[in-house]
Order: C-alpha cells, then structure tokens, then sequence
C-alpha cells in the first residue's frame, strides 16, 4: 500500500471516533432517559399512593365509628376503634403493586376545639426503588349523621327508630337508683342520631320557636360538662374533652324534676325548674338556663 493508502485509511480511522463517541453519547443519553422516565413514573404510582392513602382515612375512620356504634346499640362490646382502621388501612397497603407502602394510625381521638369531629394522625411511609414519600397527616372526620351510643352504653337495649329513642322505664328506673324521682322519665324520649344545632350562639334558644325546633329536631350542643362521642362509645357521660349535650324530654310535669341534660341524667342527677316549651317540658337548672337564653 503506498503513502496515499495510509492516509485514506488514517483519515477514514480519525473520522470513526466522532462517530462512536457520538454513539456512546446517544446510547447514554437514551439509558439517561430512561431512568428518568422510571424515576418520573415510580415519583407518580407513589404520590397517588399517598393520595389514596389520605382519601381513605376518612372514609374509612367513619365506617368503623359507625359499624362500632351499632354494636355497642346492640348490645356488645366497643372494638378497638385505632386497631380496626389500622387493619383496613393495611389490608389497602397490600393491595399497591410493586410499592412498599404502610400508613400507622398514631392516635384517634376528639378534635380539641370541635366536639362534632374526632381527628384521626396518621404517618404515611411509601417507598418503590429509589423513590420514597414520608409524611405525617391529620385527618378530621365529622360524627354528625351517626347515631349516639351512650344511652345504650349506660341503661342497655332500648327501643328506637331512625330518629328517636324510647326509654320506656328504663331512665326511669336508672334515677330511680341514683336517688331521684324517676317516674317524672317513664316513656321519656331522646334523639338517637347526633346533629350539630345550628342555632348559634345558644342563648338565641330563648327566641320564639327556636327552643321548640331545636327539641323536634334533636338537636346537640357542645358542652364542657358532656362527653365526646369516642367517650360516648365507652359509656363515659362526662368526659375532659370538649363534650356534647341534648335534652332528654320526659312524660310528666312536677314542680321540679332532674335536669334534662343527657350528661346529667347519666352521671349524678340533679333537680332543676320545669321549663314549658309548647307543651314540652323540660327541667333546667340555673346553668343550663342562662346558656340556652331561658331565664326571663
């Protein structure tokens, strides 16, 4: 091969390097790609993840708060209500392909400033390869719409409907036991699911009507002396968080009879004045009085 051979075959070699690096560059770049478009899809399996995650607690807390109440109102005992929204919470987990997800329900209990809710705190852990999410939540869910288990907690099956408990004689025998007159609560009735009144603030209650409505209705009320609804669900009537109160309305009219606060009628009875409401009749003591707008 002579000189110009050489050359061709040198100048041929030096413009194949640009092109295999050109090569490399392109084959790295395309595994670059595509490690980021795996990262980019495992970033978005675990955001929805978490997402789910969060819609779910809520959801979930109420079916149990719910499922519980109805047997406490037939008559067994309140399940463990963190336990049983850890287990659905960890049956979903299992249900996530390819992702290494848990969610630990640190604590339920009562809202601190809304006795209508209970906060559920949870920490969500999702991991898939090199992808990770960790976060710390707070969930509140509503009581209203469920029904009140403490009645049923404190003086056992009783008869009721879709809005209304009948306490036939067993309040009525209940203060009777506590050392009061129990026979002003035979045939006494009581609301059976936990509504927020909407008349704020309450001394409007002393208003025309409004007392009346709220009685037909089966309204609740916050109150420091009442009890929470997960204390209710464990028959506690008074309870250190902020608490719910509701009128029990009873059958006979005296001079004086044990106030009708639910909360009181359960604890440690005590005598309060008829109050006539469009022929309701209600005991209320000086306390309950003031803050319904009742004293004239």
């Amino acid at each position: 091969m002579d000189d110009s051979g050489y050359l061709m075959g040198g100048a041929a070699f030096l413009l194949m390097i640009p092109l295999v690096i050109i090569a490399m560059m392109m084959l790295g770049l395309d595994e670059h790609m595509a490690s980021c478009t795996a990262e980019a899809a495992a970033s978005s399996s675990v955001k929805r993840a978490a997402e789910d995650l969060k819609d779910n607690i809520p959801i979930i807390t109420r079916e149990v708060l719910n499922e519980s109440a109805y047997r406490v109102i037939n008559g067994d005992e309140c399940p463990d209500i963190r336990e049983n929204i850890q287990e659905r919470l960890d049956r979903i987990c299992s249900g996530y392909l390819n992702l290494n997800a848990s969610c630990t329900v640190n604590s339920v209990e009562s809202s601190p400033d809304d006795p209508f809710q209970v906060e559920v705190n949870a920490t969500i852990r999702i991991n898939e390869g090199n992808t990770g999410h960790l976060e710390n939540v707070s969930e509140r869910v509503s009581v209203e719409g469920l029904p009140d288990p403490l009645p049923f907690r404190v003086l056992g099956k009783l008869q009721h409907n879709s809005t209304t408990v009948d306490y036939g004689d067993k309040l009525s025998n209940h203060l009777n036991s506590c050392g009061v007159r129990g026979d002003l609560y035979i045939n006494a009735t009581g609301p059976f699911i936990i509504k927020r009144c909407p008349y704020e603030p309450y001394d409007c209650h002393g208003h025309d009507g409004v007392l009346i409505n709220c009685l037909l209705n089966g309204y609740y009320h916050e109150s420091h002396d009442g009890a929470c609804y997960l204390c209710r669900l464990q028959g506690r009537a008074s309870c250190p968080h902020p608490g719910l109160e509701t009128f029990i309305i009873p059958g006979v009219c005296a001079s004086s009879g044990p106030v009708s606060a639910d909360h009181v009628l359960f604890t440690e009875p005590y005598e309060g004045d008829p109050v006539n409401c469009s022929g309701f009749i209600l005991y209320l003591d000086g306390g309950h009085k003031l803050k319904y707008g009742l004293i004239p």
